[in-house]
């Protein structure tokens, strides 16, 4: 009897633990091995365009395991659907966009945390096609093939 409540109190536990590190906000560097990332920096007036574009693009989005950060000097938006870490936006102006850019411009980091191809301009068909040629998502896409046979 003692055996059996210590192994449920064992997996209560676990349990918890697992929940607990799922509410920790994210850092960029979460997402690595997770995700793909697209950091789009706009001038404010241009914001709205950007999350549209992202919209129409949201079934290729989610195939390609993108998460995105739309930013515009004062806000931050994103399809991250977890916690992120207080200064996340300032964290990736600072790193990636600094100085700030005049123009649009679009950054595709692969999922092992690399800076893939930077663009002056929302070329998401592009990137699509450059991450659908990358080693890591052929394999996926033969993955999901294999599976639907």
């Amino acid at each position: 009897m003692k055996t059996a409540a210590l192994l449920m109190a064992c997996i209560m536990t676990a349990s918890t633990n697992i929940n607990a590190s799922d509410d920790k906000p994210a850092a960029l560097n979460d997402l690595r091995w997770k995700n793909r990332v697209f950091l789009v920096y706009v001038q404010e007036t241009k914001t709205s365009e950007a999350l549209a574009r992202l919209e129409e693009f949201e079934a290729e989005i989610e195939d390609r395991d993108i998460a995105w950060f739309v930013l515009d000097g004062s806000q931050m938006h994103t399809n991250y659907p977890g916690i992120l870490e207080d200064g996340l936006q300032s964290q990736i102006l600072s790193r990636y966009f600094t100085p700030a850019p005049s123009e649009t411009t679009l950054l595709l980091i692969g999922k092992d945390g690399g800076l893939k191809s930077r663009s002056s301009r929302l070329g998401f068909e592009e990137a699509f096609g450059l991450i659908d040629q990358m080693p890591m998502r052929m394999e996926e896409m033969r993955n999901k093939s294999g599976g639907a046979d």
